[in-house]
């Protein structure tokens, strides 16, 4: 046969198999072969579950890491009778997310009963840490000391292995902790797409790392490469134990002992008793690391001073309770004078370096020495440069004025502001404000601020 009717007979032979094939094989394949898919309720193609794995958006659970609460969740007082709470919470799988997951927070007080709950549903982002925050949580004459956090059961996670958004956080700011605190803080949105949708939840920290705040709020679209200003605040001071301190202090206490400190009485003389019982209270307050002094005056600051600086507390409340009025002649009373001694004592080689320097004044009438013919606020004057040099000199200072016959405008600007200025119309506030003091010197400063970023669904 010749090779050209072989190669005719090949072709034809190719053409038939070809059409057998096409015709008659892969029809009856598609016949019998039911291709997989991710809503038939059968594990089939490639996938590692039911439905779930593989090329399938849903994945399966044995895949999974269930996430976890990287501390107990936390309860706020907001205000009076009205709580927050707050989790914080980590997903570490990296591709998987959840759209809708119920959870639940459940409130208890401190004899461990039910106060109430708070549900919902949320996303979970995938890998990564974020915050469930849950706010305006009113409790009636119920007080909630604790919460528990739990995610719903049977979770649907899906598969995401798109770019994540990249917004950051390039500014953190705290003032105003101890009246009406307030967070500043400025976001960023790195992408070079707009985002929408994102969630920030703000964490105050004291210098022991817990958490003493928290607060959210929301932004509906961000710009790409834009940049913008959010604000945190909450109605009332954070707590923080005072008893628990940043750094030891070094404390001027500084008390008035004109004549008018007996105005109220000779026997005992009062106001001065009283005022001596809430000095005492103040200095059975610090630490065996702090120092404290004592400088009186009236005319002038006593000198040398009534105690030095240092730690021996003992003889200090000693001194305190032997402090007394002159009863020759008429008291005036000399700010300037117990202020400049006062700075001398707290920059004195007594003081430790790594001690805070605290001056708290107290008085109850108006400054009213030294004198300059023809300048009548020459006393006053004298005082607010005194305290000025004081405040160059690093030092922190309170003022406390007792009673009526004071210049309320006059120790506000002594004092370091005006929210270190405080008003005690009678001596029964006297232990309260030095408490006060006591705690706002001498109290773990918010130290962290943490902002964590979720961009919810769209």
């Amino acid at each position: 046969m010749s090779p050209w009717a072989t190669r005719r007979k090949i072709q034809y032979l190719s053409i038939l198999v070809a059409g057998i094939i096409i015709f008659l094989v892969i029809p009856f394949y598609a016949f019998i072969y039911k291709s997989a898919t991710c809503f038939d309720g059968v594990k089939n193609g490639d996938e590692n579950g039911v439905d779930c794995g593989g090329a399938c958006r849903l994945v399966c659970s044995a895949q999974i890491a269930e996430p976890i609460s990287r501390w107990d969740p936390r309860v706020f007082e907001v205000s009076d009778s009205v709580y927050s709470v707050v989790a914080y919470l980590e997903n570490s799988n990296v591709t998987a997310e959840v759209t809708d997951a119920p959870y639940l927070f459940k409130l208890y007080d401190k004899d461990n009963v039910l106060v109430t709950e708070r549900s919902g549903t949320t996303f979970i982002p995938r890998g990564r840490t974020f915050a469930l925050f849950e706010g305006n949580i009113a409790t009636g004459e119920r007080v909630p000391t604790r919460a528990t956090f739990e995610f719903g059961k049977n979770l649907s996670w899906v598969k995401n292995v798109l770019p994540q958004e990249d917004i950051t956080v390039s500014s953190k700011a705290l003032s105003k902790e101890d009246t009406t605190p307030r967070v500043d803080t400025v976001v960023v949105n790195n992408s070079n797409d707009r985002v929408p949708h994102i969630e920030f939840v703000v964490i105050v920290y004291d210098g022991s790392g817990n958490a003493i705040g928290a607060s959210k709020t929301f932004v509906d679209d961000l710009a790409s490469r834009t940049t913008k200003s959010l604000v945190f605040t909450w109605p009332q001071p954070f707590t923080t134990k005072s008893q628990s301190c940043d750094n030891p202090v070094d404390v001027a206490l500084v008390l008035d002992r004109s004549g008018s400190m007996k105005i109220l009485g000779e026997n005992p003389p009062q106001p001065l008793t009283d005022v001596k019982t809430a000095a005492a209270f103040f200095v059975s307050q610090l630490k065996s690391s702090d120092q404290a002094t004592l400088i009186s005056f009236a005319n002038e600051a006593s000198s040398p001073v009534d105690t030095e600086l240092g730690a021996n507390f003992s003889k200090l409340s000693s001194a305190i309770q032997k402090l007394s009025i002159d009863p020759n002649g008429l008291q005036n009373t000399n700010m300037a004078d117990a202020i400049a001694k006062a700075r001398l004592e707290l920059t004195s080689v007594r003081h430790k370096n790594n001690s805070q320097k605290i001056m708290i004044t107290l008085t109850d009438g108006i400054a009213n020495r030294p004198e300059k013919k023809g300048d009548a606020t020459f006393a006053e004057s004298s005082a607010i440069l005194e305290s000025q040099m004081s405040k160059d000199a690093g030092i922190s200072m309170y003022t406390i004025g007792l009673g009526k016959d004071i210049n309320a405008n006059f120790l506000s600007v002594v004092a370091s502001s005006s929210e270190e200025f405080y008003l005690a119309p009678t001596t029964e506030t006297l232990t309260g404000i030095y408490s006060q003091i006591a705690t706002k010197i001498c109290k773990k400063r918010p130290a962290v601020i943490e902002v964590l970023t979720r961009v919810l669904p769209k």
